[in-house]
């Protein structure tokens, strides 16, 4: 099973990639861990609490076009073909 994951703004810096296919995750939760063990700290310091490891509160993630509420939604469910994007608050004007 792969699901591929786009990064924007500083995720994309923080992983050095714009996106990438991440194999064998069951949810949200576990596809978090494999980027962070894939990507390294660099990921890591911009997506979670350094002192309580919880996620911080301007990752945002989508799945298939749709938000997904985070922490709320760990568990949601992935498949195979899934698009997972993960990017921070966006302004507009």
């Amino acid at each position: 099973m792969k699901v591929k994951v786009k990064f924007i703004g500083a995720f994309r810096d923080a992983a050095g990639v714009k996106e990438a296919e991440i194999n064998d995750v069951k949810n949200i939760r576990d596809l978090f861990s494999a980027l962070v063990k894939r990507f390294g700290e660099k990921l890591k310091k911009e997506m979670f609490d350094p002192k309580t490891n919880r996620l911080l509160d301007w990752v945002f993630v989508s799945l298939n076009g749709k938000t997904v509420r985070l922490p709320d939604d760990f568990e949601t469910s992935l498949k195979d073909g899934d698009v997972v994007i993960i990017y921070p608050p966006l302004a507009g004007g």
